[in-house]
């Protein structure tokens, strides 16, 4: 068979080719290999959903029962002058407590009672004298945060249950309250609390409320807030049901959405859609 025209000079062409390719190669850098690309999952647009749908849950572990350990009040107790019934509560679980610190108001007697069973005012002077018989008695216990007020009725002091039962046992002081120390707030953290929780905790004031805004009222939550209104408002709780409260306060558990006044402007009668 005969050779194609043009074949010696077509092969003649390619080996010039050849080795002019192979002298540019020759003055290049090496190459290195590219990196691995990233492969990223591909996101798929989501749709819109209803609030129950895009809830999401938050369930608080519980805090350690033996910080709802509370106490009995005895005969000779001298924490019979915390009167109120919530107060009562609490010098007990701090009682049970003694390594945390509480803030404490000593509230004295402001009058005595004469021979004819009259009362009689305390001058300024007695007054600031059985200040001082307070004041004192909290510092040899080893209270050292006390703080006075110009009407000379109250002391507010920050300190253990031990550092402040001895002053409140004196004749001078008539009645105690207390509260949580703002630097011992994990004591009275009431987001870590599971709504079971909520009864035995004495810092942590019980939120009440109507589940899909409907009756009986029901246990939602707690918070720590010391006063609450009486405004009516709406919130969604972790799982997105409706409810309605009248006290102000919302759980502080985490989760719960507020949702602002259950009033409506133009009725001025209570709403609460959905639930």
């Amino acid at each position: 068979m005969g050779r194609a025209p043009g074949s010696t000079e077509i092969r003649a062409a390619a080996g010039w080719l050849s080795l002019a390719l192979a002298c540019a190669r020759a003055g290049e850098p090496a190459r290195t290999e590219a990196p691995p690309t990233e492969v990223r999952p591909t996101e798929t647009p989501t749709t819109a959903a209803s609030p129950e749908e895009h809830t999401q849950i938050f369930e608080p572990v519980g805090v350690d029962p033996s910080l709802l350990v509370s106490a009995e009040l005895a005969p000779g107790d001298v924490e019979v002058k915390c009167y109120a019934p919530t107060y009562l509560a609490r010098c007990l679980q701090a009682r049970a407590h003694p390594q945390v610190r509480f803030a404490w108001t000593l509230v004295f007697d402001e009058y005595w009672t004469d021979e004819r069973g009259d009362q009689v005012a305390y001058t300024e002077a007695e007054k600031l004298a059985r200040r001082r018989r307070v004041m004192d008695r909290l510092q040899a216990d080893g209270a050292r945060e006390i703080h006075t007020y110009s009407s000379l009725w109250s002391v507010l002091v920050v300190a253990t249950h031990p550092q402040v039962r001895g002053a409140m046992a004196l004749p001078e002081v008539d009645m105690v309250s207390v509260s949580c120390a703002d630097d011992d707030r994990e004591f009275c953290d009431c987001t870590r609390l599971r709504v079971d929780q909520c009864q035995a905790h004495a810092f942590c004031g019980e939120v009440l409320g109507y589940r899909n805004c409907r009756e009986p009222l029901a246990l939602a939550g707690c918070t720590r807030a010391e006063v609450c209104t009486d405004s009516m408002s709406r919130a969604r709780d972790p799982r997105g049901v409706m409810w309605q409260f009248r006290s102000g306060c919302y759980p502080d558990q985490p989760g719960w959405k507020p949702l602002g006044s259950a009033i409506d402007m133009v009725t001025g009668e209570p709403r609460c859609p959905g639930g």
